[in-house]
């Protein structure tokens, strides 16, 4: 019988603990585990020993990265002057991303807050920096690249070490996809997160016929959609002329029309819904959905209309971002509280609602485009509780953990 091999990658002085615990967790799994210093790994005597343990990884099924305080060994190889060097620990990563191996992320839960502390004063800085300047679109990347050097130069990080690993975190969360990041406090934390991700993963081969056929269901309706269509058009056929014919095509443009116009009604509310919330697991692993953010009043179509026509330079700031910061997305607005482990909104969701904003040429498309938006953000009105788990007020900073 096939058994699944997992590499689990980490520094390992200060994370020695855990990596033991790893090791034993997956052994009683009845998977087999790769780690560097248990003899896990075959050591080719013509390489460093450093390549050996990349050679091991493509080797593997599954690659778990653990992520604590330190930022570990310079990788051998990665000599290069003009940029911050890949630790040991960031060349597996990166191996593992050029194998396309199945990844689990965990982050020391303390690091990822001062992290996210950092980005969010980097991102002011930068977000300020773009209002206050005209910047060319093939500019934006070396000017972003260019305040955050010098915005780290003034930046106190709470350890020597945290500015190369939030380089690392950088590297991680921008990536575009296949980067699920999960914070952890102690290896039960990352033993609970392995069960219920390694359930999925049996589930999702168990039903995988059900996904097919799902899939097939979809494809079917497009079929008989463009049928449909296709037999409008020939219905409206109005003169035939030799080889030549000729069309009414008014009423397939228009039920056309009908479902592009549905659509983006569906993605403008499923874009708002995603930014306004949040989906979460209960102690028992069962999904449920929360608020991210809560508005100290309600909002009127002016104030979102403002807010709307900024999203422009907010846009261009983040433009090689994989999130944005509910504190900087929503400055402007009465904003009371954001959930701080859940701030980060995705790149996309926002883009998605801008470029729909940005097409609208009518003004009475953009006013009742404006009026939507301000309906759905005003659902996160708060009113004068604040019974929210686990929220932080804007502004208010982490009492730092080291």
């Amino acid at each position: 019988m096939a058994t699944p091999r997992i590499f689990v990658s980490s520094t390992c002085y200060d994370l020695q603990e855990i990596r033991s615990q790893l090791r034993n967790f997956i052994r009683e799994f009845g998977y087999e585990p790769a780690l560097s210093e248990f003899d896990d790994i075959f050591y080719n005597y013509d390489k460093h020993v450093q390549d050996s343990c990349l050679e091991e990884i493509p080797k593997c099924q599954l690659f778990i990265l653990v992520i604590g305080d330190n930022y570990g060994s310079l990788y051998h190889r990665d000599t290069q002057n003009n940029k911050t060097p890949d630790s040991v620990t960031l060349a597996e990563f990166r191996r593992a991303l050029e194998q396309d191996v199945c990844k689990h992320i965990f982050v020391n839960k303390f690091v990822d807050y001062d992290y996210k502390n950092y980005k969010r004063a980097l991102e002011k800085e930068i977000i300020k920096y773009f209002k206050e300047h005209d910047v060319a679109d093939d500019e934006v990347r070396d000017v972003r690249l260019a305040q955050k050097e010098q915005f780290d130069t003034k930046y106190h990080f709470p350890r020597e070490s945290y500015k190369f690993v939030f380089y690392f975190l950088d590297v991680i969360y921008n990536l575009a996809e296949g980067t699920a990041v999960s914070s952890f406090e102690s290896f039960n934390d990352i033993k609970e997160n392995l069960k219920k991700q390694w359930a999925g993963l049996i589930y999702e081969a168990l039903t995988r016929k059900g996904n097919k056929e799902s899939i097939i269901n979809s494809l079917e309706e497009k079929i008989i959609n463009i049928d449909k269509n296709l037999h409008k058009l020939l219905q409206s056929k109005t003169s035939e002329n030799g080889a030549s014919l000729t069309f009414d095509i008014s009423n397939l443009k228009r039920s056309n029309d009908i479902q592009e116009l549905d659509e983006l009604k569906d993605q403008v509310h499923g874009s708002l819904w995603n930014i306004c919330n949040f989906e979460s697991d209960d102690n028992w692993g069962n999904s449920h959905y929360d608020k991210r953010i809560a508005f100290s009043r309600k909002l009127d179509n002016i104030e979102v209309r403002t807010w709307l026509d900024g999203l422009k330079s907010i846009m261009q700031s983040y433009k090689w971002s994989n999130s944005i910061n509910a504190e900087n997305l929503f400055e402007g607005l009465p904003l009371k509280h954001y959930d701080k482990y859940n701030s980060d909104i995705n790149y996309k969701l926002i883009l998605e609602l801008y470029s729909i904003y940005g097409s609208l040429r009518e003004e009475e498309d953009k006013a009742s485009f404006v009026s939507t938006v301000c309906q759905e953000l005003n659902k996160c009105y708060d009113g004068d509780s604040a019974d929210a788990v686990n929220i932080q007020a804007p502004g208010e900073e982490d009492e730092l953990p080291f």
